[in-house]
């Protein structure tokens, strides 16, 4: 018998033993089996569970197990969902980038005028090319719903676009965070048919920083095989190459760039073509999500899906040089709590009978990676035979402190945020708001992946009412990303059980509402196909 056989059987006994309540669970009732799950997900064996390690295979073994064991179905074959990942040497990376305007051609140099990024196309050897007219789209956003649509009035396809980071300053607009996101610049720009993509920033300093970070000996970077943003290539582009380019039409790169951040449209064409490669060295990655379901109830609504999410993945080992330290990130809080409280709310859903819609509990891979197995899961919902109506998502809920308030990042942009302040209430916590929208928080976890893909989502989150903003600062000085992320962490069990209980009330509910949910009117992340 093979480890992941054992450990399959072993996580089978003891979900089928947490059934009839076993003594052998660490404490009793809901509260005691959550802590068995995390101590063993969190355990030094399993080596904090980076994608693609053997600890990860052995935490996902003991996840199908327990959803195999309380009943839910397999949404793919043996509940594993292949995620085509790729380790792509970062000092593999390279690539050429010429600019052509009139009679003269600027050849520009690698690491100095321009860092070109990895394309995503293929597995071991990666290539692209383009080639086409250049066009500057300001801060290539488009967002109608906030008066910015940097694509109107300006033909993209076939070409290269060049875009500025960052966003128009628009005061307490938490949607700039989403907008400002490369991957999401680069799909708009490939969604209107655009070619390449160039990023520039203002202050000039990005080339310097990827070229430090990439040339470090042994570095790596996992991305999604089928591709983040399309097949475009890429490449960050210094400043002075595009002032030239302003120049040559009698505008001011200064002056350009100060109207866009007023949220101005100055997108022109640059009277200039590029021809532009990247390539990189890469390597499969064996990874997957741990799909189960609880099929609908309802013949009229089984085809649609609540999907619930937790990312099983952490960031493995991290050798510091000294043989006498713990090299292990456990993970404890990040992310075994999150995936034990959605496996026990898989749990009392079931033994409940399940919903009226289907609803399917992911305990997803690479979230530390970049968000790529909610991705992958996201974008292929419907190869499962699902149309995806909601995302509740949970990640690293720091119970280390009372539970006094909830919060539900995003529950202010759908119909979502009405069933989660029903669910608050029932389990008696007081629904917050965010605390820290300066964060963005809602555009940095898994639940983001599936409001890319238009569907209305929340991220449950512990709240931080009282002493408890300066307790979660705490963790993430303290523990975040560390060794010190384990067992030996002040968790209130029965917090997470109440957790727990909220968030089987809550999906639940969602499931069971007659209607499907809506983002509510203006919010940009509803998709409507390019505009402009």
């Amino acid at each position: 018998m093979t480890c992941a056989s054992f450990i399959r059987t072993v996580g089978l006994l003891l979900s089928t033993c947490a059934l009839a309540a076993c003594a052998s669970w660490p404490g009793d009732g809901l509260a005691g089996r959550i802590k068995g799950h995390v101590a063993f997900l969190s355990d030094d064996a399993l080596g904090g569970r980076d994608t693609g390690s053997e600890g990860f295979d052995i935490a996902a073994e003991y996840v199908a197990a327990f959803y195999e064991g309380v009943g839910l179905e397999p949404a793919v074959e043996d509940y594993r969902q292949p995620v085509p990942l790729r380790l792509v040497e970062t000092s593999s990376l390279s690539g050429s980038l010429s600019i052509t305007t009139g009679d003269e051609t600027m050849d520009l140099v690698a690491g100095e005028s321009f860092f070109a990024l990895s394309p995503n196309e293929g597995v071991t050897e990666l290539q692209a090319e383009a080639s086409g007219d250049l066009v500057f789209v300001g801060h290539g956003i488009a967002a109608p719903a906030l008066g910015i649509n940097d694509y109107e009035g300006i033909d993209v396809a076939g070409k290269i676009v060049v875009a500025l980071t960052g966003a128009p300053v628009i005061d307490d607009n938490p949607s700039l965070v989403h907008l400002r996101r490369f991957d999401v610049k680069r799909m708009t720009a490939y969604e209107r048919g655009a070619i390449g993509f160039l990023r520039v920033d203002p202050r000039d300093g990005m080339i310097a920083r990827f070229t430090r970070l990439t040339s470090r000996p042994g570095r790596t970077q996992m991305s999604l095989g089928d591709g983040l943003g399309g097949p475009t290539p890429a490449a960050v582009l210094g400043v002075e190459p595009l002032k030239t380019l302003f120049e040559a039409q009698g505008r001011d790169f200064d002056t350009v760039v100060s109207s866009a951040r007023d949220g101005e449209n100055v997108s022109f064409d640059l009277s200039a073509r590029a021809t532009l490669t990247s390539a990189a060295k890469a390597s499969a990655v064996n990874a997957y999500n741990v799909v189960g379901l609880i099929p609908g109830t309802d013949p009229e609504l089984a085809g649609e899906a609540v999907v619930v999410t937790a990312h099983l993945d952490h960031v493995g080992m991290r050798d510091d040089g000294d043989p006498k330290t713990d090299d292990i990130n456990n993970g404890a809080v990040d992310n075994a709590s999150g995936t034990a409280i959605i496996m026990e709310a898989a749990r009392a859903i079931m033994a409940k009978g399940g919903a009226r819609r289907t609803i399917i509990f992911a305990s997803v891979t690479a979230e530390e990676k970049g968000l790529l197995g909610a991705a992958h899961l996201a974008r292929n919902i419907d190869a499962l035979g699902y149309e995806a109506v909601a995302n509740v998502n949970i990640d690293m809920p720091v119970l280390t402190y009372p539970l006094n308030d909830i919060i539900a990042f995003g529950a202010e942009y759908s119909t979502l945020g009405a069933h989660f302040d029903d669910a608050a209430a029932e389990v008696d916590l007081v629904a917050s708001p965010d605390p820290l929208p300066e964060l963005g928080l809602f555009a940095r976890s898994d639940h983001y992946r599936f409001v890319q893909q238009g569907i209305p989502a929340l991220f449950l989150f512990n709240g931080m009412s009282g002493e408890g903003k300066a307790n979660f600062e705490a963790f993430m000085a303290t523990h975040y990303h560390k060794p010190s992320d384990d067992m030996s962490l002040p968790i209130n069990w029965r917090d997470a059980a109440t957790f727990s209980r909220l968030t089987a009330d809550l999906v639940t509910r969602i499931a069971n509402d007659d209607q499907q949910p809506e983002w509510n009117e203006g919010v940009v992340f509803k998709k409507e196909g390019p505009q402009g």
